[in-house]
């Protein structure tokens, strides 16, 4: 067995049951039934996590908000990967460099906090690097877009996503930063009035 076997038999043995599924704390074998659970749950506790407006400074706030999100159904949640991630044709980040990965992202956070206002492209900067990062084993798009739009309301800002992922996802794995700028739009966050 070479080694790349060897690293996709530990993977299969670390996160899936023989049927591919992923393995979860509520033990749901059927990928189905696991996928709707899963985008119910981590959906109402991204809700809850808006609602808090807590401030954004670092991807260690990614990490709280993927295990806020996941932490419910899988052990690994809010857990920087440590291992080589693939999936299709897509290849990410070398876990060897997430750290330098972790610190760009880090340092144009620090760089846009200090804006009043942010574009598009500010935003399709961040959303691409935190793909290509894509720290976790899942969950990465929905806890990436819920940090922006946490960061966004930090600028009294609002990231409209567009209703389909597809053409984004395509813009984000040709990390073609003026594409996903095109597709998303940020406008000022209503105000609410007394009456």
């Amino acid at each position: 067995m070479n080694e790349a076997e060897k690293d996709s038999e530990w993977y299969r043995q670390k996160f899936l049951y023989p049927n591919g599924t992923l393995k979860n704390k509520l033990n749901i074998t059927d990928a189905a039934e696991l996928a709707q659970k899963e985008y119910l749950g981590s959906g109402i506790r991204a809700v809850a996590f808006l609602r808090k407006n807590k401030k954004i400074t670092s991807v260690e706030d990614l990490k709280k908000i993927h295990k806020i999100m996941f932490g419910w159904l899988y052990d690994w949640a809010g857990q920087i990967r440590d291992y080589e991630l693939v999936k299709g044709e897509t290849e990410f980040l070398e876990y060897s460099r997430i750290n330098f990965g972790i610190e760009e992202i880090d340092e144009k956070i620090q760089q846009l906090s200090s804006k009043k206002e942010l574009a598009n492209v500010d935003y399709a900067f961040l959303l691409d690097r935190l793909n290509y990062l894509h720290p976790f084993r899942e969950g990465n798009g929905r806890s990436s877009k819920l940090f922006l739009q946490a960061f966004a309301a930090n600028h009294g800002q609002v990231i409209d996503y567009p209703r389909s992922n597809k053409d984004l996802i395509i813009a984000q794995n040709n990390a073609d930063i003026d594409q996903i700028a095109s597709l998303i739009r940020v406008n000022a966050k209503a105000k609410k009035v007394a009456h």
